[in-house]
């Protein structure tokens, strides 16, 4: 749909993966008007799951991913023509993030046609409180269109809710086996530059390819899903790892009712696949080292030709936010906010997703960020009423 930026709206979603497709779901669900809505996304095409993780296998299970496509009635998933190869997989197994993908693209396609949700393809540069002495709530943005021109539009919501998910952590690049000490600083630049293989390469084979050769000895951080992950698609290729690990394997315990270390716990094919060549019956192509052991690291380092940062994500730094007139700006990457609700500003500012999770103790006190898809929607419904009250009052 035409955006109408002569129109001030209540609700703006920034972000267009799957938890700003369900935030607009759940708007809608809750009666209000598309008219009111305002969605911004660069591309509409599914967010990160549908751009850079499509070959990642996943955490949630074939079934959790149907209950959050049945979530929202909005979504009309119940009537959808393509019958997606996810409605025949194994409830109780695990999938790779493209069976989701294509789903998540058929309900963006069926909430910006269909349900006439006003987009604008863009990014978000600024979001600033205005009125600050009004009890009304009111957020000036500017947005950088994809339009030809660059042009750059102002828009003024009540409410705005951040879905503006999460990069790769990364750390400083050591100097490994083709790093000479003598060499230039530029010369060193451009090394290290090709020694990093980013966690969107080692993610996807057809890419690792492409920057991972036989001969390569390659350090791996981490030991948590995306690691191992990066240990099983280099080990194809033939290559030696050095797998630097601060904590040991964790797996996820399944309860009748309840899961343990469900969010920091191997799960699906990682777990099976680290149970087996990482315990069982190691494979002679991998060493595990603890970074505890400093000077064995800088040693084993030595021998590295390329390094893998599978050590989480932190969440995306592109917007510049300013709470209040009085107030600098600050980066979206600094933002705090209530980690049992996802009230960033009580006057209308809210976040979800990887970049806002909750965060929550288990059944015997350990804390955890909540990610996941189903996870995210039944937060959502949680924290809904509330934003919607606070906008109410």
């Amino acid at each position: 749909m035409v955006f109408d930026n002569s129109k001030n709206k209540k609700w703006t979603v920034i972000g267009g993966g799957a938890c700003g497709i369900a935030v607009i779901g759940k708007l809608l669900d809750n009666g209000i008007n598309v008219n009111d809505l305002l969605w911004i996304d660069p591309e509409f095409n599914g967010g990160d799951i549908g751009k850079k993780w499509r070959t990642v296998s996943s955490n949630t299970t074939v079934a959790l991913f149907i209950k959050f496509l049945n979530a929202c009635k909005s979504f009309d998933y119940e009537n959808c023509q393509i019958d997606f190869n996810l409605n025949h997989l194994i409830p109780a197994d695990t999938c790779k993030l493209s069976e989701i993908a294509d789903p998540l693209q058929w309900v963006t396609n069926k909430l910006i046609h269909d349900k006439k949700v006003p987009i604008i393809k863009g990014l978000v540069n600024q979001v600033s409180k205005i009125n600050e002495d009004n009890n009304n709530n009111n957020w000036s943005l500017s947005i950088k269109s994809n339009n030809d021109d660059n042009k750059i539009i102002n828009i003024i919501s009540e409410n705005v809710v951040l879905t503006i998910g999460a990069e790769p952590l990364t750390l400083p690049l050591p100097i490994l086996n083709e790093s000479k000490q003598q060499q230039k600083q530029q010369q060193q630049q451009q090394q290290q530059q090709q020694q990093l293989i980013t966690v969107e390469q080692v993610v996807n084979p057809e890419e690792l390819k492409k920057v991972c050769k036989k001969d390569d000895i390659v350090a791996v951080y981490g030991s948590s899903h995306t690691a191992i992950i990066a240990l099983y698609n280099i080990v194809a290729i033939g290559s030696k790892i050095i797998n630097f690990y601060r904590s040991p394997l964790k797996y996820a315990e399944y309860y009748d009712d309840w899961i343990l270390y469900d969010n920091t716990g191997l799960k699906g094919y990682s777990a099976e696949w680290a149970k087996e060549h990482l315990e069982k019956n190691p494979t002679n192509l991998i060493e595990r080292i603890q970074v505890d052991n400093k000077e064995l690291v800088e040693n084993k380092l030595l021998n590295c030709t390329k390094v893998v940062y599978a050590i989480g994500f932190e969440r995306r730094d592109s917007i510049n936010i300013k709470l209040n007139e009085n107030q600098e700006w600050i980066n979206s990457s600094n933002l705090k906010y209530n980690q049992s609700n996802g009230i960033i500003s009580n006057h209308g500012l809210f976040g979800i997703g990887i970049a806002f999770p909750q965060f929550k103790p288990d059944r015997v006190g350990n804390l955890e960020y909540n990610v996941g898809l189903w996870k995210f929607m039944v937060y959502l419904d949680q924290v809904l009423p509330l934003w919607l009250n606070k906008n109410e009052n």
